[in-house]
């Protein structure tokens, strides 16, 4: 458990969109602060098992975003993918 689990060494990271601009998902936001959102699996389904949990991948409303926009979204996460095992954990926090 945690620090004993079974992927212990291993890194994980949350992909996500939303349907909503990051303005609805800050602390006192509309929809809420997406972190304490995602803590419950980063902490209790990811880092239960071991994982080191990199920061999330939070693409907020592509819908309303331009061509050129989401483009530039997806060349940083490939970017972001070609150095993935360099990137340290993040807090994730305790409940």
């Amino acid at each position: 458990i945690y620090e004993t689990g079974r992927f212990r060494g291993k890194q994980a990271m949350l992909s996500l969109t939303t349907g909503s601009t990051e303005e609805d998902y800050l602390a006192g936001g509309f929809n809420g602060d997406i972190h304490a959102i995602l803590r419950p699996i980063q902490r209790g389904m990811l880092q239960f098992v071991g994982f080191d949990v990199l920061a999330p991948q939070i693409v907020y409303a592509p819908v309303r975003q331009t061509d050129a926009v989401r483009q530039r979204i997806l060349n940083d996460f490939s970017q972001r993918l070609r150095t993935i095992e360099r990137e340290l954990p993040i807090a994730v926090g305790q409940y």
